[in-house]
């Protein structure tokens, strides 16, 4: 190996390690103008590149790598650079062969990432518990089961995961959160409250932990103090659609119709097929005997979505 070779690429590890990866992607490049083969060198120069999402310059790093040999490093980065391209079922090729050689808590972890983005939550599972057994107080990976639990609708396995996170680091936040979104479908909204008051406390600033104690707050029938949730959540983040759904209909039980329907109109305006912003918008006006307008919005429902049951027959009922 070339000397010269070999200071340029500690250049470029230093340099990777202080994150400056513009000044450690040159270094890895003069080490690879002195030494083509340098299979390391390609292999940190993809990582280099990744982390400045240059993805496509990276992919060609790794396969120069993997032209040199197999290698569990490169084939990880390889997987990891596809997974942020969104590329999850190249992602998956990649990140198997890695595991191959080397049974990685990660490489199994970011195989369980690429199978939730594509919907195969059994695989996603099955490479969850082996990054557990390599590692069982691998704080992700418990979150993650727990999230997929709580989409499987497995809301006690789903607590259990949350419960097993906060065991391992009773700070940890993202477990928090998802302990509170937990703990209200379960409909245990006084234990849902303190998770989140929890996380409030520590992160004041946090919108969706705002937006769920809003919507816990109207599940309880307390419709004033939810208003001031989501009027906070609001104020920290008012491109979320959903957050001005939600506001109507608490606005529109307290009998306020004329600021729900501007509440719906915010929500269709930042996103123009929301079909439930519709349905609900549809309803204040038949309530409001806007008969017109409540037809044309149900009749937009049925557009977004044919198979909305609950729009034809509103749409049914106003012309019989």
């Amino acid at each position: 190996m070339n000397d010269q070779a070999i200071n340029h690429f500690e250049e470029g590890k230093k340099y990777s390690e202080s994150e400056k990866y513009e000044k450690s992607v040159i270094s890895y490049e003069n080490a690879l103008k002195i030494d083509p083969d340098y299979q390391e060198a390609y292999i940190e120069l993809g990582y280099s590149l990744g982390n400045l999402e240059k993805y496509k310059n990276a992919l060609n790093a790794f396969e120069n790598a993997l032209r040199i040999g197999n290698n569990a490093s490169a084939l990880h980065g390889q997987g990891l650079t596809y997974y942020y391209m969104e590329n999850y079922s190249k992602a998956v090729i990649s990140f198997e062969k890695a595991l191959e050689m080397d049974e990685s808590k990660w490489g199994s972890y970011y195989t369980s990432r690429c199978y939730f983005q594509m919907d195969d939550y059994e695989n996603a599972l099955k490479y969850l518990d082996k990054a557990l057994a390599i590692n069982n107080n691998f704080l992700e990976a418990w979150n993650d089961k727990g999230v997929i639990y709580s989409i499987l609708k497995k809301d006690q396995d789903a607590l259990d995961a949350f419960e097993e996170v906060l065991r391992i680091d009773n700070n940890y936040l993202p477990a928090i959160y998802n302990l509170g979104t937990t703990l209200a479908d379960l409909g245990r909204y006084n234990e849902s409250l303190a998770c989140l008051n929890r996380l409030i406390e520590v992160d004041s600033e946090n919108f969706k932990a705002h937006f769920y104690k809003a919507n816990v707050l109207f599940l309880m029938q307390k419709p004033e103090e939810a208003m001031g949730s989501f009027k906070k959540a609001i104020e920290l983040d008012n491109q979320q659609p959903e957050a001005w759904n939600y506001q109507a209909c608490v606005l529109a039980s307290m009998g306020n119709t004329e600021d729900a329907i501007k509440s719906l109109e915010r929500a269709i305006s930042l996103y123009s097929d929301y079909e439930a912003a519709y349905m609900n918008l549809g309803v204040i006006y038949k309530g409001s005997e806007k008969l017109k307008e409540a037809m044309a919005c149900f009749e937009t429902v049925l557009e977004i979505n044919p198979t909305n049951s609950e729009a034809l027959r509103e749409k049914n009922e106003l012309i019989n």
